[in-house]
């Protein structure tokens, strides 16, 4: 996990972030640190419900409080396994949706539980459970 994040991976993540600022019901994280059952995970991005930051407040360092989404963009370092085997703790601690994001095939897999995936290559990534509609070839281009 401490392996530097590839050229695609940075070039994604920042454009996945730029594509959910619409969605302004949420506030948008990328590489927030969240602590599970005494670990310390690190999504690409989290969405959670839109807040307001008091800047002047003090800092968070470990978030207790789970975002709705994360999201993991495959890198070159990392195997899907081992995104794929943190996927259950997200989901234990009260995340409501996980993607993988996958960019040697440009598909997204949207997980709302472990016992199923929808894959996405093309069109509208569609994810009720955090109500986005989100275009893959605009993650890709």
């Amino acid at each position: 996990e401490n392996m530097p994040p590839s050229y695609y991976h940075s070039y994604i993540t920042s454009k996945l972030i730029a594509l959910l600022y619409r969605f302004e019901q949420y506030s948008i994280f990328a590489e927030l640190t969240l602590h599970i059952q005494g670990e310390d995970y690190v999504p690409d991005i989290c969405l959670y419900p839109r807040r307001k930051l008091t800047f002047t407040k003090g800092d968070i360092i470990r978030m207790t409080e789970m975002p709705i989404l994360a999201i993991e963009v495959l890198s070159p370092s990392q195997g899907a396994q081992d995104i794929l085997d943190t996927f259950p703790m997200y989901f234990e601690a009260a995340i409501r949706s996980c993607w993988l994001v996958v960019p040697i095939t440009q598909s997204v897999l949207v997980y709302h539980d472990m016992e199923q995936a929808q894959t996405f290559h093309a069109g509208q990534i569609v994810d009720p459970v955090v109500n986005l509609l989100l275009s893959v070839e605009a993650i890709f281009e």
